[in-house]
């Protein structure tokens, strides 16, 4: 079967994108290597997705899912390890098989680089986070240590310094505060800066108790109860390489219509560069590329027909 839209990626990006497009009535079909819902299955308590006082991401996950599942969008359970966007029918190249599309949404988000040391994964989501944006609140009035050198951790430490208790900053480098100024943090009296500081392990029972980090030959053990990880993000568009614009960080470049570099590719949601990587942002962007897709294929359509 040809498709009008192939969606790659089911996260909240990618299943806007493909209800918007289906409601146009194109044919679509959503492409995910892992669970719809995307990032949403691994972030615990959501406060701040409009219409929802408080939810379990599972839970609008499945609620996302539902959705598409009602419109009749099917999901096909593959993983993508090639893109073919030369031919007149773009195809996308699967584990299993390959399917052809007039046009192509990639959504296929993004992932918070991990530290990779012991604890990291037995306590993520009891209070190892990665978005202090998402989860700040859940740690107000505690302790709180951030690890990152660059501008995203200082952004979660200005953030976080002004609901905790207290803040440590533990950064591998020497402090480089770009936009901000020298004394940002000289002005906080419960922001600890850390430097040279290298974490090495994540201690506590059912939750985040200690973390433990080593400057220069010494080892060092930190009470908190939360750990923000603010190492950078990591988009999954490696086989995306010479195919359309991509940034040195591997982010794929857009318009304001969400539209790439190729012609019929458009891309949504944490994937996207400029994206600030939230819920509600990457719906809009998904509602943007379902509704620009349509457009490219009842174009496409109409110079088939025409023979243009």
């Amino acid at each position: 079967m040809v498709y009008d839209i192939l969606v790659i990626g089911a996260g909240p990006a990618g299943i806007s994108a493909a209800i918007y497009a289906k409601r146009a009535g194109r044919e679509v079909a959503i492409i995910e290597k892992a669970i719809p819902g995307g990032q949403l299955g691994l972030i615990g308590l959501i406060e701040n997705y409009a219409g929802f006082s408080k939810i379990d991401g599972n839970e609008l996950a499945y609620k996302f899912y539902q959705h598409a599942l009602s419109l009749n969008i099917p999901f096909i359970m593959q993983e993508v390890v090639d893109y073919d966007f030369d031919k007149d029918l773009k195809e996308v190249i699967c584990n299993k098989d390959t399917f052809k599309a007039k046009a192509i949404i990639l959504a296929l988000g993004s992932h918070s680089r991990e530290l990779n040391i012991a604890g990291e994964q037995e306590l993520k989501g009891r209070g190892v986070s990665y978005c202090a944006l998402c989860d700040g609140n859940f740690f107000k009035g505690k302790d709180v240590a951030v690890i990152g050198s660059g501008d995203s951790a200082f952004s979660d430490v200005a953030y976080l310094s002004n609901i905790c208790n207290k803040v440590y900053l533990l950064t591998k480098e020497e402090l480089k505060l770009h936009n901000y100024a020298e004394n940002e943090f000289e002005n906080k009296t419960n922001v600890v800066l850390l430097k040279g500081a290298i974490s090495q392990k994540i201690e506590g029972d059912d939750k985040v108790e200690r973390l433990i980090y080593k400057d220069n030959e010494n080892v060092h053990s930190i009470k908190v109860d939360g750990i923000f990880v603010a190492i950078g993000r990591k988009p999954d568009t490696e086989v995306l390489k010479n195919k359309i614009k991509i940034d040195n960080s591997g982010f794929i470049i857009t318009d304001s219509q969400m539209k790439t570099s190729t012609d019929g590719v458009f891309a949504c949601g944490d994937v996207r560069m400029g994206s600030i990587r939230q819920i509600a942002t990457a719906v809009g962007d998904g509602a943007i590329a379902g509704t620009e897709a349509n457009k490219y294929v009842l174009l496409y359509d109409h110079k088939k027909k025409n023979k243009i």
